[in-house]
Order: C-alpha cells, then structure tokens, then sequence
C-alpha cells in the first residue's frame, strides 16, 4: 500500500515484553473519517481528536496500549500537547493532522516521558512490509489474546482497492458509535463527506451491534482513513453505482472485525448471535436485542449450554411495555421453542442443551407486532472473565 509507513516499538509504560506503541505516518496528507465514543467521560486523546476531526486529513497516527490517559486533568492535556509538539517537529506537519489514541487502565497517569522519548525511534525505523498491520493489530492489544487484523480487495473503475482494517477490544465492549479501537485503512479516492456515510453505516450494522459486557469504554474510536494512491476517477455521490462493491466489502470487513471482537472477548467461548424480527420499528428492535445479550442470566445460561429459555423471554419483557406475549416466536438455532406464546410440543430440552455446545449459537426473536428487524452479536459469560478482570491491574 503506498503512501503509508508504520514502525511499533516497547515503550515500557505497561508491558516489558511486547511492542505497546503503534506510529503511522503517511508521505501525503490522507483523508481521514472517524466516529467516537458517545460517552459522556471522554479521555484526553478523544477529545482532541474530535476537535481536529472536522478537517478530515491525517499525516500521523500515535497509539499506545496500557494506559487510557482518561480521567487525568491537566496533567492529561498537556500529555497529548507533549506528543503532538514532538511529531509535528520531526515530520514537519500542521499539528491538527495529528491524531492520538489510547487504550487501558483509567486514571493512571501516563508517562509521557518514555513515550516522547521513543518517538523518534518509531521515525527513524518506520516502513511498510506485509507484516506492518500484523504488527500493528499486536501492538495495541490489552486483554485481547488474539491480534485482529483483515484484508480484502474492493473494484471501482476496474481499479484494485486495498482495504487493512485492525481493531483491539476484549472488554468494556457495549460500544455506541464505534468499537474500543480499529483503524482501517484504504486507497480509493472518495471525497471525505462521503467516508463519513459510509462508516457511519457499516458502523452500525457491526460495531455499533455488538456487546460483551454493557460496559461502553471512554476512549472508543473508529477511524477510516484513504490514502488516495488508487487511480479510479473521484467519487463524490454516496449512491453512486461504482461504490457498490467497496461498500459491501468495506460492510463486510467491519462485521468480521466486530465478530472477531465478540468471540475474543473476556473469557468468551462463544459467539450468540441475537436476532429480533417483526418489531415496531429498528430503535425497539435493537433495543430488545442488547437486554438479551446484555443478560448475565442469558449468557452464563448459554456458556452452560442450559436451554433456559425463560431467561430470554423476561430480558424482552423487560425492555419494551407493549410486548404481547401472547403472540410471540423464540427459536434458538432452528429449533422451535415457542411458538404463537406457547412452549412447543416438539420442544425437547436435551436437543437444545447438544445445540448449545457450538461455538456460534442463535435465537430468533419475532415480535409479531411490527415490520423492523435488528441483529446484534454478543458472547456468553463464565468464570474466566471475573478472573481476568479481577487480575486486569495486578
């Protein structure tokens, strides 16, 4: 991919043995879309990164793992400040091209001196190489155990499209408008308005439909970012015709990047996928769809494979007043197991119980009272994320 370098390196702020910070540079200015975490406590690198948004162009990325920069006053702000003045020295750039993100424990000072101090480093030794992304998915991780990095190819104008996406996120993982943090990276020339929609959109059909654990994270932030290298004429028009096959797999890479996150995370064996059919409109569906997968009765009942069904049927209940219940179908993988508010007759629980040994299990909500339907992806819960939480700052 061109017109992009990558180095990671220790820093040392957290890990020993491992890289834990990430710098991108891109030869020319790259455009740049982004959404954010809806939270209302913000870390300092998503603050200044929403302030600089609005000018949609990147000439540098800085990431580090293991420590948020969240909830860190002044001390906090004037962090970011430190590590923008360095690079906007050593690559000789308007500093609000500069973006900055963090990842880790909250209210921890950071010390910023050993990440100032590597900077240059990162400069000098920065590259591009079929392992960068790897690299850089392994360097942002927490308490992900597995690095997450895709690739796929799109056409427009019988033009190749490269399209890199990594993404870190294990817990703390009930994200409104973005994930913990994924980055991914295209050539096509698009017009920065129309990046915009089209994250936004594949946002919300993968990040934006995923939970693990309820908790939404103070620092979640998505970016998409073109480098403008790839020769298909300029699209400007969000329904043109020719963006058909990049957004689908841009679509595509962001729903497997958000799967990927749900099966990793903390202590998860599976994934559920929740399916809400027939609602009054998308808002309720969605709704209903995230009590479900926000239930630790649900999904301590499904990492015991434990066909209790009744747990699924009170998380409706108790997120929509004018459920009828009287009328409503549960199915989990293909197995009917109410049907018109009645248990069915061929309901047999051993069957159920052999079902949910997979490692991919779905229940099918129909409402029976509307035309709107919603998908989220959320995994079960065991010992195993208590433990890893309860060790996470030891």
């Amino acid at each position: 991919m061109q017109n992009i370098k990558i180095a990671t390196c220790n820093s040392g702020i957290k890990y020993q043995d491992r890289d834990d910070l990430l710098f991108i540079s891109f030869d020319n200015e790259a455009d740049i879309a982004a959404i954010f975490t809806q939270s209302s406590v913000r870390a300092a690198p998503v603050k200044w990164c929403q302030n600089i948004i609005k000018h949609q162009k990147i000439k540098a990325l800085l990431v580090n793992a293991g420590n948020a920069n969240c909830y860190t006053g002044s001390d906090g702000k004037n962090d970011i400040s430190k590590k923008i003045d360095k690079i906007s020295k050593i690559i000789n750039c308007n500093k609000e091209h500069i973006y900055i993100c963090s990842t880790g424990v909250i209210g921890e000072k950071l010390q910023i001196d050993k990440i100032i101090n590597k900077i240059d480093h990162l400069n000098n030794i920065k590259d591009f190489n079929y392992n960068s992304f790897t690299d850089s998915a392994k360097s942002i991780m927490t308490t992900d155990t597995i690095p997450k990095y895709l690739f796929d190819r799109a056409n427009i104008d019988d033009n190749i499209i490269n399209i890199h996406a990594i993404a870190k996120g294990s817990g703390m993982i009930a994200p409104n408008m973005a994930t913990l943090l994924s980055f991914i990276f295209c050539d096509a020339n698009i017009e920065p308005k129309i990046l915009s929609k089209l994250l936004k959109d594949a946002a919300d059909i993968s990040f934006n439909s995923i939970t693990i654990d309820s908790d939404q994270s103070t620092n979640d932030s998505l970016f998409l970012i073109s480098t403008k290298t790839a020769n298909n004429k300029i699209i400007n028009d969000i329904d043109d015709p020719r963006l058909d096959d990049f957004k689908s797999k841009l679509n595509k890479i962001c729903l497997d990047l958000a799967k990927l996150i749900v099966l990793d995370g903390e202590g998860a064996t599976k994934i559920i996928e929740i399916n809400v059919n027939k609602a009054p409109n998308k808002e309720i569906a969605k709704k209903i769809a995230f009590s479900i997968g926000n239930s630790p009765l649900v999904k301590s009942a499904i990492a015991a494979n434990d066909p209790n069904w009744g747990r699924i049927i009170a998380a409706i209940g108790k997120s929509y007043d004018k459920i009828n219940q009287d009328i409503i179908d549960l199915d989990i993988g293909n197995h009917i197991i109410i049907s018109k508010g009645e248990l069915s007759n061929d309901y047999q629980e051993s069957i159920i119980h052999n079902y949910l040994k997979n490692d991919y299990v779905t229940i099918n909500v129909t409402l029976n009272i509307g035309n709107d339907n919603a998908t989220i992806y959320s995994s079960d819960l065991n010992e195993e994320y208590v433990t890893i939480n309860k060790d996470y700052r030891s």
